[in-house]
């Protein structure tokens, strides 16, 4: 099999550990601490308020909701203008940064790229990175650049969109989800190489592990277990309309194009569904936080909390 050069795996991880050391600079300006006490963020990095400020996904700065006219708790470090006798109180404005206006109606929609680039702490991106570097690497030499880019960012993006209103007011950020699309890539690779594998079972458990434990970490303040789980959903999509595959038979050859088709048309018809959800629906999922965050802490709160409620609960 011919071997590609990693082109687009050494750039991402690049920016992503320039932006990564940028965010503890740009935190320490803002809080004259290099990261956040271990209570708000044991990831061990920045706070929820320079995150937000350097284009985590964060709702109110994505579309127009509550919070375009009432104020939000000020993170850690930063002063509100919201409303001049209380510093503590923050507008959108304070929050979002962008050059945004006051009183403009929120439309960050580069917040569902941009955090596939941030990373919300040292352990974070440890672990984001170890497995791109060893995996994802790999998986571009053997398949391709512009096939791995693709999945890769059209899995991100995707997981960013994908439930984003069941995040509360809770910045989210990570490669998590591109990865998740990777993964995805390698268990259809396992299974349409199933028979060529000495130990499939044991490849198949050591995936099966990687998976719970991200879902783990997917807990933790700042990081979304629901972009792990579309970006997985998109990487068995897009693994199967873009990555090549083993042809046994004429059969094998209809089924792998009928896949192909189906997946398609099964992209075009999720991404269209998640952006109206995000965009056009009231819909809100009163335990679908639980699934992303461990209710200690207080990491919860930004996850089901309203604007008046933060406004007025925490002085």
């Amino acid at each position: 099999m011919k071997q590609h050069k990693p082109y687009f795996m050494y750039l991402a991880t690049a920016i992503q550990i320039a932006i990564f050391v940028y965010s503890l600079y740009y935190n320490y300006n803002l809080t004259k601490s290099w990261v956040a006490p271990f209570n708000e963020n044991p990831m061990i990095g920045p706070s929820s308020g320079t995150l937000i400020n350097l284009g985590a996904r964060f709702l109110p700065c994505m579309k127009e909701t509550e919070y375009l006219y009432r104020p939000i708790l000020c993170p850690t470090g930063m002063t509100g203008t919201f409303d001049p006798a209380n510093p503590t109180h923050c507008s959108l404005k304070d929050m979002c940064g962008f050059d945004m206006k006051s009183g403009e109606k929120p439309n960050q929609w580069y917040r569902f790229i941009v955090p596939i680039f941030l990373h919300g702490g040292i352990i974070h991106i440890i672990f984001n990175l170890s497995f791109q570097i060893r995996t994802g690497i790999q998986m571009e030499k053997d398949f391709g650049t512009w096939r791995i880019m693709i999945i890769y960012l059209l899995s991100g993006i995707f997981g960013f969109a994908f439930e984003a209103k069941s995040n509360g007011v809770a910045p989210s950020v990570g490669c998590s989800g591109s990865l998740y699309g990777l993964m995805a890539c390698l268990l259809l690779d396992l299974i349409q190489s199933w028979k060529l594998i000495t130990n499939p079972w044991t490849e198949l458990f050591k995936m099966i592990l990687i998976i719970i434990f991200s879902l783990g970490i997917g807990l933790l303040p700042n990081i979304d277990n629901y972009a792990h789980i579309g970006g997985f959903m998109m990487g068995i999509l897009t693994g199967l309309i873009f990555l090549p595959s083993i042809i046994y038979s004429k059969r094998h050859l209809k089924i792998k194009r009928i896949l192909m088709i189906i997946s398609v048309f099964l992209s075009i018809f999720l991404f269209i569904w998640v952006f109206r959800q995000f965009y056009y629906s009231d819909g809100y999922c009163s335990w679908c936080h639980y699934l992303n965050c461990l209710p200690i802490n207080h990491w919860c709160d930004n996850l089901t909390a309203s604007a008046a409620d933060i406004a007025t609960n925490n002085p």
